[in-house]
């Protein structure tokens, strides 16, 4: 559902122009360009809770929200003071995404958030009514004594009176707690209804762990811990009764009769009947990584307890775009992976496909998240492209050419190589080289296939005609 929305949102006549106060630029730095968004409001238009706090963190929240159902990103929130700070006020918010979705083009990713944008800013207008929004009318009166009362009394927290009031025009009632990070709103109802179906298209599936609930949907991956969860929930239910909305788990989409949860990069947002409540915490990519990692292990001692030694016997002639497809399946659930996706023509002209991932990647040189020197390093995710090669005895440094061109032509911030059954070694020093003078490279041979099969037993159904698993003789 989400790429032909996608596809809907980049024809629509405005998709490329600004819409305010929802700001989308792009900055140049040494490791390429980085997309970010941007919100204040002017003090002409509204005024009061500590300098418009109440405006700048539900207007970024609404507009983060939007772009998650719809597959454009997975929004960081950062707050920025004003030049006179105030305990907890928020001049203006920056949107960094963590996560921009693939949505099936080749636009740059701001032409894709600036459209998304612009689709967030007209279904939002039912919900803030844009056109209103002029001070006096979007008065603010402080109080909200009897949400604050509700929200304290629900022995989560006790500090919601540190910023709490009434806005009119965008209407809501407003609460929150300073040192937790929780923001909570009461909308009008149709103004709630219509907040819902600007989120229409979130349709996730998810899977509970121990710790944390791991969710997909739209294409983008979050996780968020149960206790997130129950916090939320505690304090939605402080204000909006169970027979409202009952909550149906993490995987209830916006337009059902239960509660919704939007994940983001930084918060985790709770929709119910009128009500808002979103809870700083880490709910991102990262969350979602630390859940899978999780997963891998407890399926790799599975596997070494329940399967009996065994070898991997590979058919004589090695069909190129199968084994490609053995590769994507392998890459999609490789540690540090956020997504992958296949890039350019179906076949290059190398006769191969280029493959792009979101990797989860150490600053170092490893795609293992290595230490140095026993420190741990950093890890961002950088969008790596994936070649994929096979050719008896070895492959050559002839059949890899032109490596830097290919990162240029795809955009990417480093090339990784597939090479079965080994790369040669006059390849491996192409690679090493290219990697000393600042060009992230890294590879897979046979071995490093094999083990990642071991792990994922249940490829070898699939690829059959490639691969199969042999006991080994004792």
């Amino acid at each position: 559902m989400f790429s032909r929305l996608h596809t809907y949102v980049m024809q629509q006549p405005c998709a490329q122009e600004d819409h305010y106060p929802l700001k989308v630029a792009e900055q140049q730095t040494d490791q390429g360009s980085i997309t970010f968004g941007y919100l204040r409001t002017n003090s002409y238009q509204m005024d009061g809770c500590g300098g418009r706090t109440d405006a700048h963190d539900l207007l970024s929240l609404f507009w983060a929200c939007v772009l998650r159902a719809n597959g454009a990103a997975s929004t960081r929130l950062v707050d920025e003071a004003g030049f006179v700070p105030i305990p907890g006020e928020i001049y203006a918010r920056w949107l960094i995404f963590d996560q921009v979705g693939d949505l099936s083009d080749p636009n740059p990713p701001k032409a894709k958030i600036l459209a998304h944008t612009a689709f967030a800013f007209h279904a939002l207008d039912d919900v803030v009514g844009w056109g209103d929004i002029m001070y006096p009318q979007a008065r603010w009166t402080n109080g909200a004594k009897e949400l604050v009362d509700a929200l304290n009394s629900s022995g989560s927290f006790t500090d919601f009176d540190d910023m709490a009031g009434i806005r009119e025009c965008p209407d809501w009632y407003y609460a929150k707690s300073l040192a937790n990070g929780i923001t909570v709103a009461i909308l009008p109802p149709a103004r709630a209804a219509a907040f819902r179906v600007a989120l229409a298209a979130y349709d996730p599936v998810c899977v509970s762990g121990r710790s944390r609930v791991s969710i997909v949907g739209s294409g983008l991956k979050n996780a968020v811990a149960h206790r997130t969860i129950s916090s939320g929930l505690r304090l939605l239910r402080s204000i909006e009764p169970e027979s409202s909305l009952p909550w149906k788990g993490a995987g209830s989409a916006p337009l059902d009769k239960a509660i919704a949860l939007i994940p983001l990069e930084s918060h985790c947002v709770f929709v119910g009947m009128q009500s808002i409540v979103a809870i700083a915490a880490d709910c991102g990519i990262r969350s979602f990584e630390t859940e899978r990692t999780k997963f891998l292990v407890r399926r790799s001692a599975e596997n070494a307890v329940f399967s009996v030694d065994y070898a991997f016997e590979w058919t004589e002639r090695i069909d190129g775009g199968r084994f490609e497809d053995l590769v994507y399946a392998l890459l999609e659930r490789e540690k540090g992976v956020a997504w992958v996706r296949q890039a350019g023509p179906t076949r290059e002209r190398d006769g191969g496909r280029d493959f792009i991932a979101r990797w989860l990647i150490s600053s170092g040189h490893g795609l293992d998240g290595s230490a140095s020197n026993g420190i741990p390093e950093p890890a961002i995710l950088k969008s790596i492209v994936v070649q994929v090669k096979a050719h008896q005895p070895s492959v050559g440094k002839a059949k890899v050419v032109d490596i830097r061109d290919t990162i240029e032509r795809h955009d990417a911030e480093g090339y990784f190589l597939v090479a079965f059954p080994q790369p040669a070694n006059s390849l491996v020093e192409h690679l090493v080289a290219l990697a000393r003078r600042g060009t992230w490279t890294d590879w897979w041979d046979r071995a490093q296939i094999e083990s990642r099969l071991r792990l994922n037993l249940d490829l070898l159904a699939r690829f059959s005609d490639l691969v199969v698993q042999k006991e080994r003789e004792i």
